[in-house]
């Protein structure tokens, strides 16, 4: 007998069951009445269609915007990078064709006073019909100049073998600069001047002016709301049109070289949030960055998104006072839980969040509040661990490496020295095996106590390892290192203790070395080992005594006692 396949429905009182927690799940929520559920359904079927198509319409709006943007900005930079690129060709060329003018090749060759009258007559024609030189030069095979359109010519500011990248026939660029007051930046190229039979005979060097760049570029930006700018690999601009500013910063500089020639959104250097590209210059390392105020590049999207806001927010109006009510009993509190979990994710635990009246959120918000407490003061103690010597209660190793590095690097900054002193409990070994570890440890905890004690508030005292100990003085000279590295050796012969169960006082000398960043070293790591050959100097001297770095010693370290 076949069986049927047709389900039982279930029990009456698994359906009581269901309705009884379905309804206490509307009636938490606000939608007990048929005629509340009926509207809230309706404002949600008007408002995710609204959203949904806003949103849609936005990015392909945007997305539209952005490549005509990128269009734009790519043909600007490019163009503004062939102009530029032609330039500089051109005025090699100009100066290759000087140079083989038949005034300059005999006269360089043979520099006679009438020689020099006839060079100096042609170089001044020639940067009279030429305005983009500021200056030109004729310089010999001994990088003296023959002749020049200044009066007083300083000197060439080229790097490198640059005469020797000259003597084989190729240009020498120097880097563009602003100098004084200029309004325009310049820059030094030199090729080189051979005679008839190939001999090469010095360079004929100009002062090349950015002002013929500049003027094409305003040319290419006319009318349009567009800036472009020829900038060095370090961001520093050369030339620009359309807004001057001084440099790209590096962090938009990154973007650009990333984007690789599309355009990105970027703070530029003068502060304005801008959209630009970036195109190499031929012949050069420069390029040529072309960008548009963010403010007139997203005018159209910026219409749209507020009116996609304005119906957002209207939609939002009618359901709000249904959604009021909820949000501030249930959703607020975990929204503020779900935050508050985030920043402690994040590492952040400074969180405290506030107990929302009585019921499971605010016992879950207690128990929060209390794990993030604890995790406060564990962390707490670790970090104080981390960074201490468990011993004297200084600075340890770890220390001690981050204060060096972060002192070296405020030195480079600010050009200011700072000092270390290295210090050495005299026969520390022999004190241990007389008197016993216990007391030799009593020893280094009272030896910290008077390093404290003779040093500055601002000063890192650390325990370098074993006995000997590394102060760090900022804003301090080897001078007045020598002075305090005095006082401490001082106070060290003179205190005398009793350990703790002993009825004998006990006493050590301390070696100290002293040494200056940057005066004894450019590394912190060859800081401490100059102050360490110090020391090393003070025990080889007779001991309890200071000594300050000198020249790097090439004798070995030994082994101190």
């Amino acid at each position: 007998m076949r069986r049927s396949s047709v389900s039982l429905p279930p029990p009456p009182i698994l359906l009581d069951l269901w309705e009884t927690r379905a309804a206490r799940v509307l009636a938490a929520l606000g939608l007990s009445g048929v005629r509340t559920t009926i509207l809230t359904l309706t404002v949600l079927a008007t408002l995710i269609p609204a959203l949904a198509t806003s949103v849609i319409s936005y990015r392909q709006n945007l997305r539209a915007i952005r490549a005509k943007l990128n269009e734009q900005l790519t043909s600007a930079s490019g163009q503004a990078a062939r102009e530029a690129g032609l330039w500089l060709k051109e005025r090699q060329y100009d100066l290759r064709v000087f140079a083989s003018s038949y005034e300059v090749t005999d006269n360089a060759a043979r520099p006679t006073p009438q020689g020099r009258k006839r060079l100096s007559d042609y170089l001044g024609s020639v940067r009279d019909r030429f305005t983009d030189y500021a200056a030109l030069r004729v310089v010999g095979t001994d990088l003296k100049t023959v002749v020049s359109t200044e009066r007083s010519p300083g000197p060439l500011h080229f790097t490198g073998s640059w005469i020797q990248q000259a003597r084989l026939g190729d240009p020498v660029l120097g880097d563009p600069v602003r100098t004084g007051g200029s309004a325009h930046a310049t820059m030094e190229i030199a090729v080189p001047i051979q005679s008839a039979a190939g001999r090469f005979l010095g360079v004929l060097a100009g002062r090349l002016s950015f002002q013929g760049v500049e003027q094409l570029l305003r040319e290419q930006v006319a009318g349009r709301d567009v800036r472009v700018a020829i900038v060095q690999p370090n961001g520093l601009a050369t030339a620009s049109a359309g807004a001057r500013f001084a440099a790209l910063p590096r962090e938009a500089l990154r973007l650009l070289q990333r984007a690789d020639s599309t355009a990105v959104s970027y703070e530029s250097g003068d502060g304005l949030a801008v959209v630009g590209a970036m195109a190499p210059v031929p012949g050069s390392e420069w390029s040529a960055v072309a960008e548009i105020p963010a403010s007139s590049a997203f005018q159209d999207i910026r219409r749209l998104r507020n009116a996609t806001v304005l119906l957002v927010v209207v939609l939002l109006v009618v359901v709000g006072s249904l959604a009021y009510g909820l949000g501030l009993q249930i959703v607020l509190p975990l929204d503020r839980l779900t935050l508050a979990a985030n920043r402690v994710a994040g590492g952040d635990l400074d969180v405290e969040v506030g107990v929302p009246g009585a019921g499971e959120l605010s016992h879950l918000t207690s128990v929060f509040n209390d794990m993030v407490r604890r995790l406060r003061e564990g962390r707490a103690v670790l970090e104080r661990l981390s960074v201490t010597d468990e011993l004297t209660g200084l600075a340890n190793r770890r220390r001690l490496t981050a204060e060096l590095e972060r002192e070296v690097r405020r030195s480079a900054r600010h050009g200011r020295a700072f000092a270390v002193l290295m210090l050495d409990v005299d026969h520390f070994k022999r004190f241990n095996d007389t008197w016993g570890h216990p007391v030799g440890d009593a020893l280094l905890k009272r030896l910290s106590s008077v390093l404290r004690e003779c040093v500055r508030d601002v000063d890192t005292v650390a325990r370098y390892g074993g006995e000997e100990f590394l102060v760090i003085m900022p804003e301090a000279t080897v001078a007045d290192a020598a002075k305090v590295a005095e006082r401490i050796r001082s106070a060290v012969e003179k205190d005398r203790f009793t350990p703790e169960g002993g009825t004998e006082q006990v006493h050590a000398t301390v070696s100290i070395g002293c040494a200056a960043f940057p005066e004894h070293a450019e590394t912190a790591v060859t800081l401490v080992e100059a102050a360490d050959q110090a020391l090393y100097r003070s025990k080889q001297a007779g001991r309890n005594r200071v000594t300050a770095a000198t020249e790097p010693s090439p004798k070995p370290k030994a082994k101190k006692s």
